[in-house]
C-alpha cells in the first residue's frame, strides 16, 4: 500500500512531463504550442517552488543556479538599457523568457530526480520534433511556410539536433532505438538544409566535429570507420550542393551577392544588405560605446539609408531598408546598448558555457548537448538577430530545460566527453 501511495504521488509529475513532451514534439509546427510548453515549464517551477525539496542533488542544482545567474545578469542589463532608451518593454521579451524558465529549472531540479523516466519521455519527444520539422518544411510551398521566420526556426531545430545527437553516440545498449534516433537526427538536418537558412548550417560543422571527436576516442575500428564515413557524407553534402544547377542551399547565391556588394557597391541582396548593415552597426556603436544609440535611433537610421541619393542610386539600398536590425546579434546589441548591451548578450553565452563546463563532471552526454546549443546560438548570431524573435527565445529556454532537468548519471560506459 505504501508503494502504491508513493506511485500515486509521483503520477502528477509524470502527467506534467508527458504534457511537456507532447508540446516539445509539436513545437516545430506551431509557435503557440511551443509557447504553451514554455509556460508549462514556468508554471510547474512556480508550483514546486512552494513545496519542500524532494531531491538532494547539489551538482545539478549548482549548474541550474549558474544558468539562472547568467540569465538574471542579462535581464538586469537589458532592463537598465530599456530605462535609458524609450524603446518599450517588448524589447525585453527574450531576456525575461530565459530568466523565468531558468528560475523554473532551479525549482524543477530540486523536486524531479534525474531519472531515466524523464529522459524516457522527453528524448522520444525531441526525436518526434525532428521528424515534425522535416514534415513541416516538406509540406510547405517554400521556406517561409514554417511557423516562424525561417532563420530562427532553423536554428531552433538545430537545438533539438544537438540534444539528440550525443545520445546516439553513447555506448549504452539502445538496440533499435539508436537507429531510430539516428534517422531523426538526419531528419532534423534535412529540415535545416531545406529551410535554406545558411546561418543554421553550422549544425553540419558541429555534427562533423562531434563525430570525429567521439570516433577518435572510441577504440573500435568499426566505430571509427562509421564516424569517418558519416563525416565525409556531411562534408560532401555542402561541397556537391555548391555545383548543383538550382543551388538548393543558396551557397553559390550568397557568394555571388558578397562579390557584387564588394565589387559594384550594390547592396540590394540578402548578403549585400547584411554587409552594409554590419558597417552601420559598427558606426553606431562607435558613436556611443557605453550605452549605444537606442533601438528607435537604430531603426530610424536603417530606414533612412540612401534617402539623400537620386532614385537610381537609392534602389541599391532597398533591401537594407526592408529590415529592422543589423543582422548580427552582437553588433545589434552594441549599436542599441553599447558595451552594456553587448555584456547582456554575452552573459547568455557565458551561462551556456558555464553549464556545459560544470556538466562535464557528472554527465558528459548532457555537457555535449549544452556545448552544441552554445555553438549554434553563438555562431547563428553572427548573421542574424535571433533573440528578436519570440519563438527562438522559447525554444532556447526549452532546450536548456530539457538538458538540465535530464542531467545525471547514465547507465553504460558512454559518458566520456570529447
Amino acid at each position: 500500500m505504501e508503494q502504491q501511495g508513493a506511485s500515486w504521488r509521483e503520477r502528477p509529475h509524470e502527467i506534467w512531463i508527458a504534457m511537456l513532451a507532447l508540446g516539445v514534439a509539436l513545437s516545430p509546427t506551431n509557435t503557440k504550442i511551443a509557447g504553451a510548453a514554455w509556460l508549462l515549464v514556468c508554471l510547474a517551477g512556480l508550483f514546486l517552488f512552494f513545496r519542500k525539496a524532494a531531491v538532494q542533488d547539489d551538482e545539478r542544482a549548482a549548474v541550474a543556479k549558474a544558468w539562472l545567474i547568467a540569465c538574471a545578469v542579462a535581464a538586469a542589463l537589458a532592463t537598465g538599457l530599456a530605462l535609458r532608451w524609450p524603446d518599450g518593454p517588448d524589447t525585453l521579451h527574450a531576456e525575461f523568457r530565459l530568466l523565468l524558465a531558468a528560475a523554473a529549472v532551479v525549482s524543477l531540479v530540486r523536486h524531479l530526480p534525474p531519472a531515466e523516466r524523464w529522459r524516457a519521455l522527453t528524448l522520444p519527444a525531441v526525436a518526434l520534433a525532428c521528424v515534425a520539422a522535416l514534415v513541416v518544411i516538406a509540406l510547405g510551398s517554400d521556406r517561409h511556410s514554417v511557423p516562424s521566420n525561417p532563420i530562427p526556426w532553423a536554428v531552433a531545430m538545430s537545438f533539438l539536433d544537438c540534444i539528440l545527437l550525443p545520445v546516439c553516440l553513447t555506448s549504452q545498449r539502445m538496440g533499435r532505438l539508436r537507429v531510430t534516433y539516428w534517422l531523426c537526427v538526419a531528419a532534423a538536418i534535412g529540415a535545416i538544409l531545406a529551410s535554406q537558412s545558411r546561418g543554421a548550417f553550422g549544425i553540419l560543422m558541429w555534427t562533423i566535429w562531434l563525430l570525429v571527436a567521439v570516433g577518435a576516442k572510441n577504440q573500435t575500428r568499426v566505430s571509427k570507420r562509421a564516424m569517418g564515413v558519416a563525416s565525409l557524407l556531411a562534408t560532401a553534402v555542402l561541397a556537391v550542393s555548391v555545383y548543383l544547377p538550382n543551388d538548393p542551399l543558396r551557397l553559390r547565391l550568397g557568394w555571388n551577392e558578397v562579390a557584387t556588394a564588394l565589387n559594384e557597391g550594390k547592396y540590394n541582396s540578402s548578403m549585400g544588405a547584411r554587409m552594409y548593415l554590419w558597417r552601420l552597426g559598427w558606426r553606431g556603436f562607435g558613436e556611443s560605446p557605453l550605452v549605444g544609440i537606442g533601438g528607435k535611433e537604430r531603426l530610424k537610421r536603417i530606414k533612412s539609408v540612401g534617402a539623400d541619393l537620386p532614385p537610381a542610386e537609392r534602389i541599391k539600398f532597398q533591401e537594407v531598408r526592408n529590415v529592422g536590425h543589423v543582422h548580427n546579434q552582437y553588433l545589434h546589441a552594441a549599436m542599441d546598448g553599447g558595451l552594456v548591451g553587448l555584456a547582456s548578450t554575452l552573459a547568455v553565452l557565458a551561462g551556456l558555457g558555464a553549464a556545459a563546463w560544470r556538466l562535464r563532471r557528472f554527465d558528459p552526454v548532457a555537457s555535449r548537448q549544452m556545448q552544441g546549443v552554445l555553438f549554434m546560438h553563438a555562431t547563428a548570431g553572427l548573421t542574424n538577430v535571433n533573440m528578436a524573435h519570440n519563438y527562438y527565445a522559447i525554444m532556447l529556454s526549452l532546450s536548456v530545460t530539457l538538458i538540465l532537468v535530464g542531467a545525471g548519471q547514465r547507465a553504460g560506459p558512454g559518458a566520456s566527453s570529447p
